[in-house]
């Protein structure tokens, strides 16, 4: 089993509060949606599987590949996502051993 995600670090880094939590809920707020959205991609680009992440986001499998699909193009259109990506992106190479 790969380790999870250092949310602790996470949330420090973007300023969210209980952020592992707010990720596992139904919430729908894009906020959340583009962090679930960029943590998908970032985790595939690390080897885990689509089935790995929708655990570990308490998400169905469907909507993980949906995030990991759509991620591409909104990383060409959106720059408020691409920062966000950015940000995830460093913190978690910091905290991968």
């Amino acid at each position: 089993m790969k380790p999870t995600p250092d949310y602790p670090k996470i949330a420090q880094t973007l300023n969210i509060p209980d952020l592992e939590r707010r990720l596992k809920e139904k919430s729908r707020a894009r906020k959340l949606v583009d962090i679930r959205r960029a943590l998908s991609a970032i985790l595939v680009e690390q080897g885990y599987s689509v089935r790995e992440i929708a655990r570990e986001l308490c998400r169905p499998h469907s909507t993980v590949v949906h995030f990991v699909q759509t991620h591409e193009s909104l990383f060409t259109t959106d720059t408020a996502y691409q920062d966000l990506f950015h940000q995830l992106h460093h913190t978690l190479k910091e905290t991968t051993p």
